[in-house]
C-alpha cells in the first residue's frame, strides 16, 4: 500500500473509532453491552469480516467467555466458553496477546505443530482466517477483541489489526466503567482512561458559554497548564476568533440535535489559530430545553496546513509547467532582440544618437530575462549548479552587498553559528534567496512607527535536528538535521491573510508597479526545489523571522572553488557547426560567429546536421558543435551522441532556454567535451565559451 493511500486508510480508521467512542460517552451503564454489539455489528461491515467477538477471562483467568459477539446470516456461531485456556496448548496464542501484540492467523495450514486445540477450534467454528487483540485496561489482560473469515483466501491487513487495538481500548473503558459502578460509587472515575488518555478533546458545556468538563487533552489544545483554568473561562470570548461563529452552532444544534464533524476556527491561550471539527450532542432536559452539549473535537490544523502546502504546491506546478512551456521560446526572441541589439552597438560610438536607445533595448532584454528566472526559480524549473558549500562564509561574502540594499539607519546583524556542517546548494540561489528576504526586511523595518522598536534585521545560523515529534510544529517536514537560516527584522509584521498569501506569486504588500510580486514566491520554489523547508513566525506590530531549514549535505567535503584560466584571444581559424530550429536565432548566431572570423555551417536540426557531415564527409573539418536542445526529429542530445560515436574527441556545446530539456550541469560534470550554455545568452558569451571550450587540451 501506497504511503498517500495507508495516511488515508489510518485516517478512516481513526475516525470509525472516534464514532465509536462518542457513542460510548452518550450512553448509560445499563446500555453499554447493546452499545458493544452495535459496535461489533459496525466493525464486521467496516472489515468486512464474517465474524466479530469479544472474550473476557473468568474464573482467575482460567476460562474465556464469549460475552459479546456479531456474526452474517448463514454464519456458525463462535463457541460460547472455552475451559482450561491456562493449559500449555493454549499458550502460543494467549503470550503474545499477554504482550499487547496482535495474533494474525492466515490460515489453519500456517499454525505450528504444538496448536492442536487452536486448530481444532478453527475447524468447528469453519474458521480460515483469524485475527485477535488483546481488550486492557491499566494493563490488566480483561480479554480478546477478534475477527474471523469463514471464507478461503482472506488475510486482514495491519489495518484492521490497529482497528482492533482502537475498539478494545475502548470497550476496556466502557466495561470498566460498567464494573466499576456496579461494585459501588466509591471507585467511580470521574476520568476514565476513554476520557482522560484519548488524543481527541473530550467536553461538556453549557449552552451560556462554560466548560462542565474537560479532558486533558483539550486543556493541551488550548495552551492551559490545568482543568481548573479552562473551566474558569467563557467560551464564545476566549475561545472563539469569530464570536458569530458560536451563535451559528448554538443555531445548528439547537435545530439538529447534533452537529457531526462541525468545522470551526477558535483559538488557544497564546491567540494561535486551531482549526477544529466538532462532533457534538445536545442534552435535554425533561421538557426538552438544551442543558449541555456533549461532544468531541479534533484539532484539524496541522491537516490544513497540509492541504494549504499541497494546494500551495499545485498552483506553484501549474504556473511552472505554464512558465517552463514559454520559456523555450521567450528565450529564443529575447536571444535574438538581444543579439541583434548588440551587433548594433559594436558599430556604434558612445555619442552616435541612438546609442542610448539600443542601451534601453538592451536594459529592457535584461528586465525579461531577470523576469523569466524569477518565473522560473518560484516554479523549481530554473537550471541550477548545487555544490557542497559553507553557508556562513557565503553569507559573510554577501554582507556588503546585502548592506547596501537597506536604509544606513538600519542596524544589520549576523549571527553565525561557528563550525556548522556544509550544505549542498547552488551559491546563486543562496544570494536570490537572501536579496529578497533582506529587500522585504528592510521595507518593513522602514514602515515601523513605533519609535520604541529599534530598527534591526538580523541574520543567523545554527543546527538544528528536527525530531519526529516536532513535525507538527513544522508542516510538510521531515525529521532529520537540518542547517537552520533565519532573517529577523523589527518591522510593521503580517496580518493572518498577509501570512496566509506572501509566498502566493504576483502577490505583494507594495504599492502597485513597485515589484512584480515574485520575490517571496521565487524564494519559496528556491526552497522547495532543494528539498528544504521555511516557515514564517510574525507578529504585527512587532516584526518577522523567516526560517529556512536546509538539510545538511551527505558528502562533507567542500567543493574547491573554481579557477578560470585567461582566455587567449587570437585570430579565428576554426569551424563550428551551429544547429538551431529557430530561424532568427540560427541567422543571428550565424551572423555573429561569421564576423568573429569563424566558418560556420548551419543546420535546422539533429537530423539536418547528421546528414550534411555524413553525406559532405564535414566531419574532420569541424573543431566545434554547438546545437539547440530541444529541436523536431532529433534533438541536440540525440545528435551529441552520435557525433561522439563518430568522433569521440569532438567538442559540443549544448544551449538551451527550455528548464525541462533534460539538461543540467551538474549531469555535464561527467560529460568530458560535452559542455551546456543557458539561454538567453549575449554574442560576448557565447564567444568567451566558444573560446575556452578551443583553447582546452
Amino acid at each position: 500500500m501506497k504511503n498517500k493511500e495507508k495516511n488515508q486508510a489510518q485516517l478512516n480508521i481513526y475516525q470509525f473509532a472516534l464514532s465509536l467512542v462518542s457513542t460510548f460517552i452518550e450512553v448509560s451503564n445499563s446500555e453499554i453491552n447493546d452499545a458493544i454489539n452495535n459496535s461489533l455489528r459496525k466493525i464486521t461491515e467496516y472489515v468486512n469480516s464474517d465474524r466479530t467477538y469479544i472474550y473476557l477471562f473468568d474464573d482467575n483467568d482460567k476460562r474465556l467467555i464469549l460475552t459479546h459477539n456479531h456474526y452474517r446470516e448463514g454464519i456458525k456461531e463462535k463457541i460460547a466458553i472455552h475451559e482450561g485456556v491456562d493449559r500449555e496448548d493454549f499458550k502460543w496464542l494467549l503470550q503474545p496477546l499477554r504482550k499487547n501484540e496482535t495474533v494474525n492467523i492466515s490460515s489453519v495450514k500456517a499454525l505450528p505443530g504444538n496448536t492442536s486445540t487452536i486448530k481444532a477450534i478453527m475447524e468447528v467454528e469453519h474458521t480460515n482466517s483469524m485475527m485477535m487483540h488483546p481488550i486492557k485496561f491499566n494493563e490488566y489482560f480483561y480479554g480478546i477483541i477478534g475477527v474471523d473469515q469463514v471464507e478461503n483466501g482472506r488475510i486482514f491487513g495491519e489495518e484492521v489489526g490497529e482497528l482492533l487495538s482502537l475498539a478494545g481500548g475502548i470497550f476496556a473503558s466502557a466495561l470498566h466503567r460498567r464494573n466499576s459502578m456496579t461494585h459501588g460509587p466509591k471507585t467511580e472515575a470521574k476520568y476514565s482512561t476513554l476520557f482522560s488518555e484519548i488524543e481527541d478533546v473530550v467536553f461538556m458545556s453549557t449552552p451560556e458559554g462554560q466548560f462542565i468538563d474537560i479532558n486533558p487533552a483539550g486543556v493541551k489544545m488550548f495552551g492551559y497548564s490545568s482543568a481548573a483554568e479552562v473551566l474558569n473561562l467563557n467560551i464564545e470570548k476566549n475561545f472563539y476568533v469569530n464570536p458569530e461563529d458560536r451563535k451559528k452552532f448554538q443555531e445548528t444544534i439547537k435545530a439538529k440535535g447534533r452537529v457531526k464533524d462541525y468545522e470551526l476556527t477558535i483559538k488557544n491561550k497564546s491567540g494561535d489559530k486551531i482549526y477544529i471539527s466538532e462532533t457534538s450532542t445536545a442534552v435535554r432536559d425533561e421538557n426538552g430545553k438544551i442543558i449541555a452539549y456533549l461532544g468531541i473535537m479534533r484539532d484539524e490544523t496541522y491537516r490544513r496546513q497540509l492541504e494549504h502546502q499541497l494546494f500551495q504546491a499545485k498552483k506553484m506546478e501549474s504556473i511552472g509547467m505554464l512558465a517552463g512551456g514559454i520559456a523555450h521560446d521567450f528565450n529564443n526572441i529575447l536571444t535574438t532582440i538581444r543579439g541583434y541589439a548588440d551587433l548594433i552597438m559594436m558599430n556604434l560610438e558612445s555619442s552616435d544618437p541612438i546609442f542610448d536607445d539600443i542601451d534601453n533595448i538592451i536594459k529592457g532584454v535584461k528586465r525579461a530575462e531577470e523576469l523569466i528566472r524569477q518565473l522560473l526559480a518560484f516554479s523549481r524549473r530554473q537550471m541550477i549548479e548545487p555544490r557542497i558549500i559553507d553557508i556562513n562564509k557565503v553569507i559573510k561574502d554577501l554582507h556588503t552587498m546585502l548592506n547596501r540594499l537597506i536604509s544606513e539607519d538600519i542596524k544589520f546583524e549576523l549571527d553565525l553559528k561557528e563550525n556548522l556542517e556544509f550544505i549542498k546548494a547552488d551559491p546563486a540561489q543562496i544570494q536570490q534567496i537572501m536579496v529578497n528576504l533582506i529587500v522585504n526586511a528592510g521595507y518593513s523595518v522602514k514602515k515601523q512607527t513605533d519609535k520604541s522598536i529599534g530598527k534591526r534585521i538580523r541574520v543567523s545560523t545554527d543546527k538544528f535536528v528536527l525530531t519526529k515529534d516536532m513535525i507538527t510544529q513544522y508542516p510538510g517536514s521531515q525529521e532529520g538535521v537540518y542547517i537552520r537560516i533565519s532573517i529577523s527584522d523589527t518591522g510593521i509584521g503580517m496580518t493572518d491573510e498577509i501570512k496566509q498569501n506572501i509566498f502566493e506569486p504576483f502577490y505583494s504588500t507594495k504599492n502597485h508597479g513597485e515589484k512584480t510580486g515574485l520575490g517571496l514566491a521565487t524564494v519559496y520554489g528556491i526552497v522547495k526545489q532543494n528539498n528544504s523547508f521555511i516557515y514564517i513566525d510574525s507578529v504585527q506590530g512587532k516584526g518577522t523571522t523567516f526560517k529556512i531549514l536546509w538539510p545538511i549535505a551527505e558528502n562533507q567535503h567542500r567543493d574547491e572553488t573554481r579557477i578560470e584560466h585567461p582566455i587567449k584571444f587570437q585570430q579565428r581559424t576554426e569551424t563550428i557547426l551551429f544547429v538551431e530550429d529557430d530561424k532568427d536565432v540560427r541567422k543571428l548566431s550565424v551572423q555573429a560567429l561569421k564576423s568573429f572570423g569563424y566558418t560556420v555551417i548551419d543546420a535546422g536540426n539533429g537530423k539536418e546536421a547528421l546528414d550534411l557531415i555524413n553525406n559532405q564527409h564535414l566531419l574532420p573539418k569541424i573543431d566545434l558543435v554547438i546545437s539547440d536542445i530541444v529541436m523536431p526529429e532529433m534533438d541536440g542530445e540525440e545528435l551529441a551522441e552520435h557525433l561522439r560515436e563518430l568522433n569521440p574527441e569532438l567538442k559540443i556545446l549544448l544551449c538551451s532556454g527550455f528548464t525541462d530539456s533534460r539538461m543540467s550541469m551538474e549531469k555535464q560534470k561527467n560529460r568530458k567535451g560535452i559542455y551546456f550554455i543557458p539561454k538567453p545568452y549575449t554574442l560576448k558569451n557565447l564567444q568567451k565559451m566558444i573560446q575556452l571550450i578551443v583553447s582546452e587540451t
